[in-house]
């Protein structure tokens, strides 16, 4: 087991530059979109995360069996790709892949006349018969679910219907998907619960790819905790198609203004704003943000009160837990209300701050993102495994340093 230890320095530039990758969820779906519409066209500023490469090699490379570690996007959007193909794979991957809802997706396949099974740590396809249909979703573990099967809705004769259920978690990433496959030329309509694909293939690929806003949460975070005035961020969009662009909502909360000039962002503080006592947050259609804000929360002796965190049971970790066992090392009262709700509140203890607390991100990269900007407020930390965040943003140590943090590996 590789660790970490950091280290605030102090010494930093007053306006620092970066550049985050592209959307991991916009690239995923571009992916599979120019894949299955066979245009052969670059996509620029493609994410440069670990679960975007598994993904491309799955499709590109000529194999019969693909490793797809912990990426569950892959995992999901393959099954039906290559049900649709009629291909004979195998895709295996990371026990705590299997973990993770995936029966009900083999199910709805089936519906469709896909031939695959799950046995153990695999899923086996073999040449089956698909045809479009009307398929009826009573629950929906996750909305990669639905989005695997939009995507191949295009390519099914006789299209393909959703009657989706009456709650639904992340809504914004169906929104997402939705939107993008309308721009590449499906025919595609939403309402009231119901989503109807037209057998019609795409006309074009998707060829740019706006940067990352969940990753640019931990710089959110580390900004907001560190003594720098002004930072600059490149590539990303005042009409974003992300739903985690409601961090500009979050952070001006907390005093940090954000301006969009020529497709990047300069955030600038407000010294003067009087911090709230407590925060209540609904996570339901951006729940990948939820270790962000309640570490930002915690840092800033802010109360939380969260809900909407239903899917968060079923990520790389079951994060509502994970969460917990970590906050227990900075004697943070912190409350599981339900399965959906979290509650927490900071306890000052300025003892703590001396003692160094170990991170375990339980192989879970938004662990190791959401606490390591602690460090800036004095926090002595040593991250396990910290080579988990390459599964999503894999210059964040090296982002972290223009903070004024210095990292040491062990």
């Amino acid at each position: 087991m590789s660790y970490i230890t950091l280290h605030y320095s102090g010494v930093y530039n007053n306006k620092e530059y970066f550049t985050i990758s592209g959307s991991k969820s916009i690239s995923q779906r571009a992916l599979i979109i120019n894949y299955l519409s066979d245009f052969n066209c670059d996509i620029n500023n493609l994410s440069d995360s670990d679960d975007t490469r598994v993904l491309y090699n799955a499709l590109y490379l000529k194999q019969t069996v693909f490793d797809l570690q912990q990426s569950g996007t892959a995992l999901r959007f393959l099954m039906s790709v290559f049900s649709l193909e009629n291909k004979s794979v195998v895709l295996t991957g990371h026990d705590s892949l299997f973990q993770r809802p995936i029966n009900p997706l083999i199910d709805l396949l089936k519906l469709l006349g896909a031939n695959l099974h799950k046995e153990k740590n695999n899923i086996h396809i073999h040449a089956g018969s698909m045809c479009g249909s009307i398929l009826n979703l009573d629950t929906a573990y996750t909305s990669q679910f639905i989005s695997s099967l939009l995507l191949i809705g295009p390519y099914l004769k006789n299209g393909l219907v959703l009657n989706l259920p009456t709650t639904l978690y992340s809504k914004s990433y169906i929104k997402m998907t939705i939107a993008m496959m309308k721009h590449c030329g499906a025919k595609i309509e939403f309402k009231d619960h119901v989503i109807k694909v037209s057998s019609q293939p795409y006309a074009s690929c998707f060829q740019y790819i706006e940067s990352d806003w969940t990753s640019l949460s931990y710089l959110f975070a580390a900004f907001v905790f560190s003594s720098l005035d002004k930072i600059f961020i490149n590539n990303f969009y005042v009409d974003s198609i992300q739903y985690d662009k409601v961090l500009v909502d979050f952070f001006s909360l907390l005093g940090v203004t954000t301006h969009f000039k020529n497709n990047h962002i300069i955030l600038e503080k407000n010294k003067n704003i009087v911090l709230p006592q407590k925060i209540e947050w609904n996570f339901i259609e951006n729940p990948d943000l939820f270790p962000t804000i309640i570490v930002v929360c915690f840092g800033l002796s802010i109360e939380l009160f969260a809900k909407g965190l239903m899917t968060l049971s079923y990520k790389e970790s079951n994060r509502l837990k994970t969460m917990q066992m970590e906050f227990l090392k900075f004697n943070c009262i912190y409350n599981i209300e339900s399965k959906d709700v979290v509650s927490m509140k900071p306890k000052l203890n300025n003892n703590i701050l001396n003692e160094l607390i170990i991170i375990d991100t339980h192989n879970d990269h938004r662990i190791a993102l959401a606490f390591a900007p602690l460090v800036l407020l004095g926090w002595k930390l040593k991250i396990c495994n910290p080579e988990v965040i390459n599964k999503s943003y894999r210059n964040f140590w090296y982002d972290l340093r223009k903070f004024g943090i210095e990292i040491k590996h062990l």
